[in-house]
């Protein structure tokens, strides 16, 4: 028997081209397969959030199952979607075969050409064999997170030495809201060997042959290189789904900026990135300096536009009401000045405004609301600061993509002459281990203070600026979520007071 595991890539909601394309996929003139494999959601795409209680959806989704039923003649599906159960909305799979669907919830043993085929909706992690399958067909849709192919490869192994039996693994491709799914394909045989393996963030058709003998393989690629893989990915899914082909962004000469203009030029292409350097009477030379260096190295467009002209406009019409600005109301104002026009850019090009803060910043608030925070998308705002740092010396092992003077130089929003983000926060290297021991371990300000032998003012400082943050944070664009403790599943309120 001959089965086509397909990574596939659906857009939430839309039943009828998601369809259209899983019965492209059969009529194809090859690969030929007694079975194809489509993941979990396939259908109806993911996530669907609230709409998963939608009736219409529902019913489009059963309708379409009938269309495809027809095109099964000689050649089974199977294939998730969404379904109601006793009156609630759930996930489940269809065998499709010589027009007839099949439902199954959870997991359901089928004879098919003369193997006992167990289909099971998840991963092997929590998933018993039927002691008299076959094979064993896992179709899920569990979104990536940095590092865990590996892990997920090794309990498909895992559950075929356990069980004897071999084991297919199809997961979601595609990015949507922040998520990203990676699309792996992969087969385990009886012995737990892993034998075929598809590349992830890829459409692709893996073909297997349970009558072939496979020799065993490994997964070789680095996590560096998976999560860049991966960011890349989610940030190309997320612009083109939305239907758009191009991003703007501003570029400081900052190494924020210079990563986010790395992913982009490799998600989108150089000619698709427009980057935008916004210099005040507080940018240095060195800054344009580094940004045109980088520029030219990703192939991405560049412009200036200044924003003292619009500063001193604003300036002007509200000097009857502050004749002195704060340097807090001056430095925000350029901030949002920037955004304005990257925005105006962004009306002109037809291309997504993206924003390039981190989640450093965004977790002690060190971002101006309505300023560089906007966009629609962050698509390094689930990477620590000192995350990036390594990232961008991983990207340059062979080339310098990102010039080793934006590496080496002080953090800065430059908002004000010789400003450093040291000047209100501690080192990155410091700060970004009190976030990850409150944000990710759950640890108090006294046991922070014991664990990382840091001042207490300095982790009572940290703490208060996340809690005072909320705010702030509920009002920025989705990031690409490729941790386990992205800000997206953390719900907190916005009124409160929390004594650290």
């Amino acid at each position: 028997m001959k089965i086509n595991l397909v990574s596939f890539n659906p857009l939430s909601a839309d039943i009828s081209a998601n369809s259209t394309r899983i019965l492209e996929y059969l009529r194809a003139p090859a690969p030929k397969a007694d079975l194809f494999l489509f993941p979990e959601a396939a259908l109806c795409g993911c996530p669907l959030f609230d709409l998963f209680e939608d009736k219409q959806l529902a019913a489009q989704n059963n309708a379409a199952l009938k269309e495809i039923a027809k095109e099964t003649k000689n050649t089974a599906v199977v294939l998730g979607y969404m379904d109601k159960q006793k009156g609630t909305s759930v996930t489940a799979a269809a065998f499709i075969y010589k027009g007839k669907v099949t439902k199954i919830f959870d997991t359901q043993t089928i004879l098919f050409q003369n193997k006992k085929i167990q289909f099971i909706l998840g991963v092997p992690e929590d998933s018993k064999a039927d002691s008299e399958a076959d094979l064993v067909l896992f179709l899920a849709a569990r979104p990536y997170l940095k590092g865990n192919i590996v892990p997920r490869l090794h309990m498909l192994e895992k559950f075929s030495k356990k069980y004897a039996v071999p084991a297919l693994l199809c997961n979601l491709l595609g990015g949507g809201d922040g998520m990203i799914f990676d699309g792996i394909q992969a087969v385990s045989d009886k012995k737990g060997k892993l034998v075929l393996l598809g590349a992830p963030f890829r459409e692709q058709v893996l073909t297997f042959d349970t009558e072939e003998r496979y020799d065993s393989l490994s997964y070789k690629v680095s996590v560096q290189e998976e999560l860049i893989e991966a960011l890349a990915f989610g940030l190309r899914d997320y612009v083109h789904k939305s239907g758009m082909d191009k991003v703007i962004f501003g570029v400081s000469g900052g190494i924020d900026s210079a990563f986010t203009a790395v992913l982009a030029a490799k998600a989108l292409g150089g000619e698709s990135v427009y980057c935008v350097s916004l210099p005040s009477y507080c940018t240095s030379g060195l800054s344009k300096t580094l940004a045109g260096q980088l520029a030219r190295t990703l192939g991405v467009n560049l412009e200036e536009v200044g924003v003292l002209p619009a500063l001193k406009g604003v300036k002007d019409a509200i000097s009857h009401i502050v004749f002195h600005p704060k340097d807090a109301t001056e430095q925000e104002l350029q901030s949002r000045l920037r955004t304005t026009i990257l925005g105006a850019l962004a009306s002109e090009y037809k291309a997504m405004l993206i924003s390039t803060d981190d989640k450093s910043e965004c977790a002690v608030g060190s971002f101006v609301l309505y300023g560089d925070a906007g966009g629609s998308l962050q698509p390094i705002g689930d990477l620590y600061k000192s995350e990036i740092y390594e990232l961008a010396k991983y990207m340059n092992r062979e080339n310098e993509l990102i010039p080793q003077g934006i590496i080496d130089r002080a953090p800065t929003s430059e908002l004000s002459p010789n400003q450093k983000d040291e000047d209100l926060l501690p080192p990155y290297s410091v700060l970004d281990k009190i976030l990850r021991a409150y944000l990710e371990e759950g640890k108090t300000a006294d046991e922070i203070v014991k664990k990382l032998r840091v001042k207490s003012e300095t982790v009572h400082d940290v703490l208060n600026r996340i809690n005072q943050s909320d705010l702030k944070r509920r009002q920025t664009a989705p990031a690409l979520q490729v941790s386990a403790h992205p800000f997206a599943a953390v719900l907190r309120p916005i009124i409160k007071k929390i004594n650290i």
